[in-house]
């Protein structure tokens, strides 16, 4: 049931919204480039860890 006698033919917010052209996409690969790229940028040099002493199993 209805409250409507005809159903409506465009929504409320049809026409409302950013119209943004879609691009290409880009290579996931180069993206991921640009961005370690970024990260050695911020941290050339990984910081010092300790050994571990009492490690038997290595479990992630």
């Amino acid at each position: 049931m209805s409250s409507f006698e005809t159903p409506l033919d465009l929504p409320i917010a049809g026409d409302g919204g950013v119209h943004v052209p879609v691009t290409a996409p880009e290579d996931p690969y180069r993206t991921l480039d640009d961005l370690m790229a970024v990260v050695e940028a911020l941290c050339p040099k990984w910081p010092t860890r300790g050994t571990f002493v009492r490690a038997d199993k290595m479990l992630l």
